[in-house]
């Protein structure tokens, strides 16, 4: 069964928060679902601990940010699929506050924006997101999305709200070593290396191309280049064939363009975040509640296909001070092979 929101046909699945249960909130005036977890004192005491990481966040970013990776030590990628407007993910945001902290994973908060019709507009919420959780329901074989919703690596798709469960399958991937190693540096743009022109604002593997002027605002204005170099770690490689999503369609380096979106090459994708964001919610299942967020996904662009074949070096843009990202993800938004921040 499935039930058309008016933005994408989303149903519920077990736990966690569909768009399905606010008719049922309502009718029981609880104020619960099933994917929260009553208050108490977990939830206390990730408050508490979110409230002391969003202090030290700006002093690690001043310290860290234009530091790069050192070693080809695997790093997570988890990515919470949320919404200020759901009554289920408090929890989860909170959760946040500790994976923020830590080197071994990278921990990306998306928001969603199916929850903006019951009364409060998420003020980070993003159709490109909701797409981006979608397809990962659909290559997983799943008929709905919710949120709380983790997805680990690309691979693992967990309620959001199990947070021991989550920590620990975070810890099992951690285990596992680098496949890719992926170096990065950001240097003045006067720097002399060609740029790879970025494409559409985009959390999926296609969509119009847009020009790099409408990119949502990242930071304080400055533009400099974030080059990328990678290789496999564990054999060598031979030719490479690179290809970028730009409206001029000419390649970044090293190799010929290839139009074809449906070729097995990895696509490299460029992720910037806010490391907190602290916001009152006035509306809504969530109003009075106000909330502290973490690594909030401002922008996600597809900037580029590689095969693995020969060591990647490219350059692109980037503006404002706000930590990158970059992931190397299979085609057809499957396993997370590879991924390197800059806070």
């Amino acid at each position: 069964m499935m039930a058309d929101t008016g933005r994408s046909a989303l149903v519920r699945e077990q736990g966690g928060r569909s768009p399905m249960d606010a008719a049922t909130q309502a009718q029981d005036g609880s104020g619960r679902c099933d994917g929260r977890q009553a208050p108490g004192r977990p939830q206390r005491l990730f408050s508490a601990l979110a409230a002391a990481v969003a202090l030290l966040l700006p002093q690690m970013a001043a310290a860290q940010w234009s530091m790069p990776d050192e070693s080809p030590a695997s790093r997570v990628v988890l990515e919470l699929y949320t919404a200020q407007g759901c009554s289920a993910c408090p929890p989860a945001d909170a959760m946040m506050a500790e994976l923020a902290m830590r080197e071994d994973v990278i921990a990306l908060s998306l928001h969603v924006d199916y929850w903006d019709y019951i009364g409060w507009a998420d003020t980070f919420g993003r159709h490109a997101h909701t797409q981006r959780q979608t397809r990962y329901a659909r290559r997983h074989g799943h008929s709905t999305i919710y949120t709380p919703q983790v997805v680990i690596n690309g691979m693992e798709i967990m309620e959001g709200f199990r947070v021991a469960q989550v920590m620990e399958m975070l810890s099992a991937h951690a285990s596992q070593p680098a496949l890719v190693a992926i170096d990065l540096e950001r240097r003045p743009a006067a720097e002399d290396m060609p740029v790879t022109a970025l494409a559409a604002a985009t959390a999926g593997e296609a969509g119009p191309v847009a020009p790099l002027g409408e990119r949502l605002a990242t930071g304080d204005g400055a533009v400099d280049r974030l080059h990328i170099s990678a290789r496999l770690v564990e054999e060598p490689m031979s030719p490479l064939a690179l290809s970028t999503r730009a409206a001029n369609r000419m390649p970044a380096l090293l190799g010929p363009l290839s139009d074809d979106d449906d070729a097995p090459a990895a696509r490299l994708h460029l992720v910037r975040y806010l490391p907190t964001a602290h916001v009152e919610i006035m509306a809504g299942e969530n109003a009075g509640r106000e909330v502290q967020y973490f690594n909030v996904v401002t922008e996600w662009v597809h900037i580029g296909n590689w095969d693995m074949r020969a060591p990647l070096e490219m350059a692109v843009e980037i503006e404002g001070s706000n930590p990158a990202v970059v992931i190397l993800q299979e085609a057809g938004q499957g396993s997370i092979l590879g991924a390197a921040r800059l806070r």
